[in-house]
């Protein structure tokens, strides 16, 4: 191999010389450009040094080493490739920024160093001097590796150990080549190893949470789908091809769900929604119905906003909705149950009790006419009246029968006006008597939580007025109660578990509706509790 001279010479000879060594200096930049084009990432490391061997070779240097800053510890520079002409001079130990402190903030500035003798380093370089006479460097060119605007990654140092040596300016110009062919490809090495690493990541991620993934290209009209995609959707081999597995998808769209689920779609595509989260069941040919949630998003469009590429993940959330269903209806059937029992023991007191309570109230009075003192028996008729007015009031607490007999508007006036008492708070009130059909259980969830709500009012908020809504909202109906009272902090009552509020939202979430509690110290409290139609599932 020629080797260069790297002092220039005006003699015939060597300008002749010094040209060929510098074309092949040349081809070596364009056989090192070509050379890394289709590398393997597993590759690169050998590739490397054997180009660090052959520039060594060609310009008479006595060491090279490609430096590294450490991913886990950023003062640290690790010797991550390295060629020395004398094996026992080639770095094995890593190096640390306070060894060469000016030299590393040079790299990471971007800056060239280039000095053919250490006397010659600048004063702020006075650690950087010592390091490099312990070390036996004599002469030296470092040069940072760095792709674009970024911080440098690492540095390409020669050093000259033998005798000492200019850096040409030429030669400087060729080495920051070499730098740039290095620093390119272990940037793509390290966006692969970075890709890779996030893909598995994401494999291995998905793989748990049960995802699959599906890519529509619909410029090429094409479909990728990972394995997991194809088995939750029991795409047959035949129907790969194409569009053919987001067709199959569509044919197999439960029939009750296939509207809603095409009809929310084409919001997708057309720009209407970025993305789209859904629920819905799918018949899988062999599994049968099962329950799938589905997130999607466009990821191209064309200029007038037509989907050119949209992803998505889908998850078989079957078994989810087989428990969610089982304890949506044991719930119910216990609420229904209590409701039941309640309104056994309502009749039982106003049929029975109350009655017998009335007789004795009427035998009391005849003995008060009799030879028993007088003032003692209206004492106990007076007593019987009132036992059987609060044993009245109990039933109605227990099931207000007017609640089945009227309907919710008159149930809510009639609790009102009950807890409207002088001394206590107002209760003004606003009940839409045109309000869409929402069910028995419904009606009584609405009732029992302004119950517990007025309850709160009462034992709790210290207003001096309340208030009582029912409106048609959303095709449903919202009850709202408000006071005036002091309010609370809903993070201390959450973490309280608060019986009243917890009870709210249980009953609420049995009638797929939803519940809202705004409520701040001194600012009173809103709790706003809303239903579906009748027949409408959430």
């Amino acid at each position: 191999m020629t080797k260069i001279n790297t002092e220039r010479s005006t003699s015939e000879p060597g300008a002749t010389a010094h040209a060929e060594g510098r074309l092949a200096f040349e081809m070596l930049i364009v056989e090192l450009s070509s050379r890394f084009i289709n590398r393997r990432p597993d590759e690169v490391d050998a590739e490397i040094k054997d180009a660090l061997r052959q520039v060594c070779e060609l310009l008479d240097i006595d060491l090279a080493v490609l430096w590294q800053w450490s991913l886990t510890a950023p003062d640290v520079v690790m010797p991550t490739h390295v060629y020395a002409v004398n094996g026992g001079q080639r770095p094995s130990e890593p190096m640390r920024q306070e060894d060469y402190p000016w030299s590393c903030q040079q790299m990471l500035s971007g800056c060239t160093i280039a000095f053919s003798s250490v006397a010659s380093l600048p004063p702020q370089a006075a650690v950087d001097a010592q390091s490099c006479r312990h070390f036996g460097i004599r002469s030296a060119l470092c040069l940072p590796i760095s792709t674009g605007d970024q911080a440098a990654v690492g540095a390409l140092a020669f050093n000259a150990l033998q005798a000492e040596r200019d850096w040409p300016e030429a030669v400087i110009r060729q080495l920051q080549l070499i730098a740039q062919i290095f620093a390119h490809v272990l940037a793509r090495r390290r966006d692969e190893k970075v890709r890779q690493d996030s893909e598995k990541r994401l494999t291995a991620g998905s793989k748990l949470a049960g995802l699959a993934f599906y890519e529509v290209d619909y410029q090429q009209g094409t479909v990728y789908a990972d394995e997991r995609f194809r088995e939750l959707c029991g795409v047959p081999a035949e129907r790969v091809k194409g569009l053919g597995m987001i067709e199959f998808w569509q044919e197999r769209l439960h029939p009750d769900d296939r509207e809603r689920v095409l009809g929310i779609r084409p919001k997708l595509h057309d720009g209407t929604a970025e993305q789209l989260s859904i629920e819905y069941r799918f018949l899988h040919p062999t599994l049968g119905e099962r329950w799938i949630e589905h997130d999607a998003c466009v990821t191209r469009r064309d200029a007038g906003g037509r989907t050119l590429r949209a992803y998505g993940a889908m998850r078989d959330v079957t078994e989810r909705k087989r428990i969610e269903h089982e304890m949506r209806d044991l719930s119910r059937r216990l609420i229904r149950a209590h409701e039941d029992e309640r309104a056994k023991l309502a009749r039982e007191l106003h049929d029975d009790v109350t009655q017998r309570l009335a007789l004795l109230a009427i035998e009391a009075g005849l003995a008060a006419e009799g030879e028993a003192p007088a003032q003692a028996m209206q004492n106990v008729r007076d007593g019987l009246k009132s036992l059987s007015k609060d044993v009245h009031s109990l039933a109605y607490q227990l099931h207000p029968s007017i609640l089945r007999e009227l309907g919710l508007v008159e149930a809510l006036q009639a609790e009102c006006e009950r807890r409207a008492r002088p001394g206590q708070f107002e209760i003004s009130m606003d009940l839409d008597p045109l309000h869409p059909v929402i069910g028995v259980d419904a009606e009584i969830c609405l009732f029992r939580v302004a119950q517990e709500a007025l309850n709160n009012v009462s034992r709790h908020a210290r207003a001096r007025a309340a208030s009582v809504t029912l409106k048609p909202v959303d095709g449903g109906l919202m009850l709202t109660v408000h006071d005036d009272g002091v309010g609370f902090n809903r993070t201390e009552a959450a973490e309280r578990g608060h019986l009243g509020l917890a009870s709210m939202r249980e009953r609420i979430q049995l009638v797929s509706g939803a519940l809202d509690i705004e409520s701040a110290p001194g600012q009173g409290t809103a709790i706003s509790a809303w239903v579906p139609p009748q027949g409408v599932v959430q």
